[in-house]
């Protein structure tokens, strides 16, 4: 018999009360119950009990504490029971968990959502509701893409981000004079790249000591305001002890390949007083949590509304144009995910990167508008005529962009014109 004190409709709960967990699941199923039973099972797991119900479940506590089944969704909705050729069916299902079970931090929100049952077999989070009243007690990000703007003095056009290259193996004073080059082509803001971290031959402090007059020489050049975001990720004591002394001598924003070392810690640093500078996160080790279509975060979820719970200002992501080959309608879900309205959370710069080249420049026009930054390595230190020259070319683009809506021939720089024969268009 199946317990249907465990089934309410979506309409029953408390939405302020409820995180919702939306899944998809592949089973192989014999007995016309087990889909139900399953979704039981999967709402209790994570909640009051395990896969029978135990002594002690009260209906008080069932009714307060234990995941609540909403809805299951079959694909296609069959009305009649049919076997698939071999033998799997198709589940969309939607769970509640009572979010005081877990209270407002995202380390045990995600046990709580996806912990054991991720090793259920094919299933894969697709999406989590989160209620207004559990959001608001976050952080959120410090700056986000109206704050960047107010920094960098930047009110409409995008922006253009580069990422020193070679990543590893150049010391401090090298990785200076690389950035300078590109921060006095145009570059609103340099990283270090994700693979260069607090190392004996190049410590983030002497980066921070020797990067950021060279950034300071390039913005009196220019004329414009610039960031370097310093790579602090470490295990969390020394990774918010490192990013301190960062801030401390100089550094005015920094970085963090944010799914490696946890979301929990990008919070932690979000709520760090002495820690009041942007925060640029990093989108490695993603593959390794989204790549499968039947398992693991969908990456909409892991890049968009997690990444921006969790309070990233920026947001390295996948794109569909260069290395990465993310499936476009998910690309444009996460820059959904990052911009779009969600209760009272300040949008998140989605930084378009891997392999990105400036034939690229029309394309991100047309994909993401106006608030999205240009992710670029090697396409600036590359380019024929020096990294100053591959950062001028897509200045030059992203200007004629906002001039005409085209890379018009006539005015395109020499700068640009290199670049385009180099590697060509989209």
């Amino acid at each position: 018999m199946i317990d249907l004190d465990h089934f309410i409709l979506p309409e029953s709960p408390d939405a302020e009360d409820y995180l919702i967990g939306t899944y998809l699941l592949r089973k192989e199923l014999k007995d016309p119950e087990e889909i139900l039973k399953l979704a039981v099972m999967m709402a209790t797991e994570q909640t009051t009990g395990t896969w029978i119900r135990v002594p002690g479940e009260s209906a008080d506590m069932i009714e307060r504490f234990r995941g609540k089944v909403l809805s299951i969704y079959e694909i296609p909705d069959t009305e009649q029971f049919t076997n698939s050729p071999n033998g799997a069916r198709k589940f969309i299902i939607r769970l509640g968990f009572p979010w005081q079970n877990f209270g407002p931090q995202i380390p045990m929100m995600l046990t709580t959502i996806f912990g054991n049952i991720s090793m259920i077999g094919d299933i894969k989070l697709l999406d989590v509701h989160f209620p207004k009243n559990f959001v608001k007690q976050f952080p959120g990000p410090r700056f986000g893409i109206r704050g960047i703007r107010k920094l960098l003095d930047v009110p409409v056009r995008p922006l253009l981000n580069n990422m020193v290259k070679p990543s590893t193996g150049i010391t401090p004073e090298q990785g200076a004079e690389l950035l300078y080059q590109a921060a006095s082509g145009g570059t609103d803001i340099i990283k270090d790249d994700e693979v260069l971290g607090n190392t004996e031959l190049s410590p983030v402090l002497q980066r921070v000591e020797r990067y950021m007059p060279k950034l300071r020489k390039a913005e009196k050049e220019t004329g414009e305001k610039k960031l370097y975001a310093v790579n602090v990720t470490d295990e969390p004591e020394k990774c918010i002890k490192l990013a301190k002394a960062a801030v401390d001598n100089g550094a005015n924003a920094i970085l963090v390949n944010f799914l490696p070392a946890g979301l929990g810690l990008i919070t932690s640093l979000c709520r760090n007083p002495k820690i009041k500078v942007p925060i640029l996160a990093h989108l490695d080790f993603g593959g390794a949590l989204y790549a499968s279509p039947w398992h693991g975060i969908s990456s909409a979820l892991l890049y968009g509304k997690l990444a921006r719970l969790a309070g990233v200002d920026l947001l390295c992501i996948p794109t569909p144009y260069g290395k990465f080959s993310l499936n476009y309608t998910k690309y444009i879900q996460i820059v959904h995910g990052l911009r779009s309205p969600f209760h009272d959370m300040p949008g998140v710069w989605a930084i378009a990167g891997g392999a990105i080249k400036q034939g690229h420049i029309p394309r991100l026009f047309n994909d993401l508008g106006l608030d999205f930054i240009i992710g670029a390595g090697g396409a600036i230190h590359a380019h024929p005529m020096g990294a100053a020259a591959g950062a001028q070319a897509f200045r030059q683009g992203i200007d004629l962009m906002m001039k005409y809506g085209r890379l018009e021939d006539q005015e395109m720089g020499e700068e640009l014109k290199v670049a385009i024969e180099a590697w060509g268009g989209i």
